[in-house]
């Protein structure tokens, strides 16, 4: 729905620039000029929401809803030193505005921190943010949550994610990402060397995809932080999550919540559970599926209480009990 907007707001539903002396520095190569020629190139209205005035470090603009028009920000930003985190979070930015921001981060740098969840940002998108992290040096931590990537898109992001070194923290979480996906970014994990949280939760990794992502981090040496939840890992996921666990001592904290794994998987990953040392944190909520249990079946409706109360199977408590104790961090 479309904003009303007074004599005072600006093409993007913000309040528009206040042009008194006292609230503006527009001397030459300021902030303020920079941003206002940059308008003019774009041919866009300023903003003062969207002014890089001195606000801080942190440049917050999400709800917006600036749409591609965010170029003339991206551009007024190419040189800027002072803003190091950036959240346009929740901005239509489509793949247009992502590209200008991505052309921004190539240049600027003095950014490490940049929020871009929930732009629909599409295939378009992720060709532009993994070009860009070909390039950029400084971003350290990147939210791309909610941008409807998909399999294709996966292939760009994928290369990205090999060949960047500088990226720790990388939130990918709520997109489309099947099994194809699952392949590819796995390769891209194993072959990572900077990554410290990964957040894919919330995809559709099912089987295939979850096997290959699996692998992926039991390669890795640098992830401490992993989050797969709601997903479709299912047994053969779990098993492979097992070995994983058992190669890999660098892993700190895993999230496998919702995930349709059921007795066997569980045991299965608690194999790979007693071998590794390293594991703190253990995030299993709804562990198995109450799918499984069967009308009129007393021993299937004692399962699902089980699952509603979060109760791992015996043979689960069993396996991982050593670890339970040592770990007094660790979560059921």
């Amino acid at each position: 729905m479309a904003t009303a907007r007074g004599p005072e707001m600006a093409e993007d539903g913000s309040s528009a620039f206040c042009s008194s002396p006292a609230d503006r520095k527009d001397g030459p190569g300021s902030e303020h000029s920079s941003y206002l020629a940059a308008c003019r190139a774009c041919g866009v209205c300023p903003a003062s929401c969207l002014l890089p005035g001195p606000r801080g470090p942190a440049l917050l603009l999400r709800h917006r809803g600036v749409g591609p028009r965010v170029r003339a920000l991206a551009l007024s930003l190419m040189a800027n030193t002072s803003v190091i985190s950036l959240d346009l979070g929740d901005n239509w930015l489509l793949g247009e505005g992502a590209a200008a921001i991505a052309e921004m981060l190539k240049e600027n740098c003095s950014i490490s921190a940049v929020d871009l969840s929930d732009n629909k940002m599409g295939i378009e998108g992720a060709k532009a943010i993994s070009a860009m992290l070909l390039e950029n040096t400084t971003v350290v931590v990147l939210q791309l949550s909610g941008n409807e990537f998909d399999d294709h898109a996966a292939k760009y992001l994928a290369d990205a994610i090999a060949a960047n070194s500088k990226v720790e923290v990388l939130d990918l979480s709520y997109n489309k990402f099947g099994d194809k996906a699952g392949e590819v970014l796995g390769v891209a994990i194993a072959e990572n060397i900077g990554l410290k949280e990964l957040k894919v939760s919330w995809n559709h990794f099912h089987s295939e995809g979850a096997v290959a992502l699996a692998k992926g981090v039991g390669a890795n040496v640098f992830l401490k932080v992993l989050d797969v939840s709601y997903n479709g890992f299912g047994n053969s996921g779990a098993a492979a999550l097992g070995e994983a666990l058992r190669a890999n001592n660098v892993l700190e904290e895993l999230n496998i919540s919702n995930n349709r794994i059921s007795v066997e998987g569980a045991l299965r990953l608690a194999v790979g559970l007693r071998e590794n040392k390293t594991l703190k944190i253990l995030k299993v909520s709804n562990f198995l599926p109450v799918s499984v249990t069967a009308e009129g079946n007393r021993e299937g409706r004692e399962e699902a209480e089980c699952v509603n109360n979060k109760v791992l199977p015996e043979g689960f408590r069993h396996k991982t009990s050593h670890v339970v104790h040592q770990r007094e961090s660790f979560q059921e």
